[in-house]
């Protein structure tokens, strides 16, 4: 009996071995190559009206290559060479907004997406920010008080807040942030539109409406507001009453986030979409970046290559709202840069790897690259190069960086989407079986199993144990 009790333990614990090995070979095969579910993204943008159809299928199959699966479009961006004279020198070509080849070319991204299996995003209106567009009349727009009256707001040079930067047919007024009735009428009008025009067997993978960062200032004013103010607060809205200032912020940043990013949700939800934003501010920002990024799907930070100062309040406001409302991933607007002097084709892997790795160990894990931008088919035509942004296009004379660049961030976007923070931490990780994950100092990823064996994976050189 003793013999067959210990022959039997020692089957049992072979089994428990087996079994262990089983889940740590497993686990590897996913890192050396994450399941599909893991989307290396872009910003994919359409610059001065210079794109075609053919150009269109090349920059997808390009993506596809080098491993993105995911892209977000922003159809109408214009083109800047000086700041202080924005139209001076710009090129366009017939990509006019929403002509026949506009919607030809549109269509084209959108099936072609489907069949390389790229899932899609769309900009919630033309240019990046925020959401306006030719079909917001002055009476649904972001509106101040004044004691002139209701005004349009107005940028600091005096001309009213639009959506920029882009086309001079897109350029339209932003829509009011207050009112989701405006908020939603805007929705229909460009997205609603293109989910009417183009049919679902033609956009089978579109599943995303895109927010970027604030970028339009400030409103205080809504159809509503007295009628809201009144019902918040228990008594009359008096703008010129010093004591009703902070009550009216905080009624403010309430209705950004249920009026504005909830209603976006909202309306996208119906049509089977989700919402992706950015829920932090390049200019003064009238709401809160936790309530307004826990309103939207999905949450984003963003930092630069060139950037001196690590960005703690972009990060904050993603990860803050992450957190508060049980997101499990983070994304961050990868490699931006701006201004003609920062926009570049100077990059390569060993550049770029550490600055992605310093905002993985703050809690990042999820990538887009900034930027991915259409190039047109004839090749023999000049590329398109913006006043912003890390090429990462077919044209980018570093092109054979970013086949091992996407590889490298999809390994970590893996790994540090495992499992639920370990105690609270940014860069470490716990699975429901007790394996930890650690993104160590030196960029390598600490995995310790249940029965204690621990090993070190390196997401740069997985090719051996």
């Amino acid at each position: 009996m003793l013999l067959l009790a210990s022959a039997s333990t020692a089957l049992s614990q072979s089994g428990i071995e087996d079994a262990a090995d089983s889940v740590r070979q497993n686990l590897w095969q996913s890192f050396v190559t994450p399941p599909d579910s893991i989307r290396v993204g872009c910003y994919y943008y359409w610059v001065n009206e210079q794109v075609d159809p053919r150009g269109v299928v090349a920059d997808l199959q390009w993506m596809k290559d080098n491993g993105i699966t995911l892209a977000f479009l922003a159809t109408d961006i214009r083109n800047r060479v000086s700041w202080e004279n924005p139209w001076e020198g710009q090129t366009f070509g017939k990509n006019k907004f929403q002509s026949r080849q506009w919607w030809k070319c549109l269509r084209t991204a959108l099936r072609t997406a489907g069949q390389l299996g790229i899932e899609m995003g769309i900009f919630n209106c033309p240019g990046w920010s925020q959401s306006g567009g030719p079909w917001v009349k002055p009476e649904e727009a972001m509106r101040n008080w004044t004691p002139t009256g209701i005004e349009v707001c107005k940028t600091d040079r005096g001309t009213d807040v639009v959506c920029s930067p882009c086309s001079p047919e897109a350029e339209g007024l932003e829509v009011d942030k207050l009112s989701k009735r405006h908020v939603q009428k805007h929705f229909e009008a460009f997205i609603g539109e293109i989910l009417r025009r183009i049919p679902p067997k033609d956009r089978p993978t579109l599943t995303t409406v895109v927010v970027d960062s604030w970028e339009r200032g400030k409103q205080n004013y809504t159809d509503s507001i007295f009628t809201l103010f009144q019902r918040r607060f228990g008594r009359k809205l008096d703008y010129q009453d010093e004591t009703c200032k902070k009550d009216l912020d905080q009624l403010i940043a309430e209705l950004v986030a249920s009026e504005y990013m909830g209603g976006l949700t909202e309306k996208a939800h119906e049509y089977g979409l989700r919402t992706w934003c950015e829920p932090y501010a390049h200019s003064p920002f009238p709401g809160n970046s936790i309530t307004y990024g826990s309103a939207a799907d999905e949450v984003a930070a963003e930092f630069w290559v060139d950037d001196k100062k690590f960005r703690q309040k972009e990060v904050n406001a993603a990860l803050g709202a992450a957190r508060r409302s049980g997101k499990n991933r983070v994304w961050a607007e990868s490699f931006t840069d701006g201004w003609p002097e920062l926009a570049t084709d100077d990059w390569s892997f060993d550049k770029l790897k550490p600055i992605a790795d310093r905002y993985f160990h703050a809690g990042i894990n999820a990538t887009i690259l900034h930027v991915m931008i259409s190039q047109p088919g004839d090749n023999r035509k000049p590329a398109v190069r913006p006043w912003f942004g890390t090429y990462f296009d077919r044209r980018s004379q570093h092109a054979a960086d970013l086949k091992p660049l996407v590889t490298y961030l999809r390994r970590c976007n893996f790994m540090l989407q495992l499992g639920q923070p370990l105690n609270g931490a940014t860069d470490q990780r716990i699975m429901p079986d007790g394996t930890t994950i650690r993104f160590t100092d030196d960029s390598l990823f600490e995995v310790t199993f249940p029965n204690g064996h621990k090993e070190t994976w390196n997401p740069a050189d997985a090719s051996s144990l």
